[in-house]
């Protein structure tokens, strides 16, 4: 009786415990395919005249502004998205700069290093985009929770 029991016991727990690691699997999964509406629609390929008069039209739902308001708040958000649009053009130039040095240090360092270390140094680069020197996000938040709970620890992993 306790063997059958015991054995039943076992069963109802495994079963449960695999239940719960599908619902939770199938809920990342929902998460991931819903995407926020912003995202959907490209604002990059707008002009800033069009951006300008998306916004504007959004706030005058909101807000109902009359039409000298209208005017003044078109003309604001024109500004900000043409603004935004030369921020944007700054940022991609800067960003292919930091590519092209980038290129240039690894060329310099492939002239320095002997054939194994560059083979070594490309391992750990490709290890690197593999996130194995990184830990997942509950890692780190549950250290972080830890070291908050006692404020005499100091993180010695490094």
């Amino acid at each position: 009786m306790k063997k059958t029991l015991s054995l039943a016991v076992l069963f109802v727990g495994i079963s449960l415990a695999t239940f719960a690691q599908e619902q939770k699997d199938t809920e990342r999964s929902f998460k991931r395919e819903r995407k926020h509406p912003r995202t959907e629609r490209k604002i990059t390929n707008r002009t800033p005249e069009e951006m300008a008069k998306v916004k504007t039209e959004q706030l005058d739902k909101r807000l109902k502004f009359t039409d000298a308001q209208r005017t003044e708040v078109y003309s604001v958000q024109l500004e900000q998205a043409k603004q935004a649009v030369a921020h944007r053009d700054e940022m991609k130039k800067l960003q292919s700069k930091w590519r092209e040095e980038m290129k240039d240090s690894q060329k310099k360092m492939g002239e320095i290093l002997t054939p194994e270390q560059q083979q070594q140094l490309k391992e750990s680069y490709a290890q690197r985009r593999k996130g194995k020197f990184r830990g997942t996000k509950g890692e780190f938040r549950k250290r972080g929770m830890i070291e908050k709970q006692m404020p005499g620890t100091e993180n010695k992993e490094g």
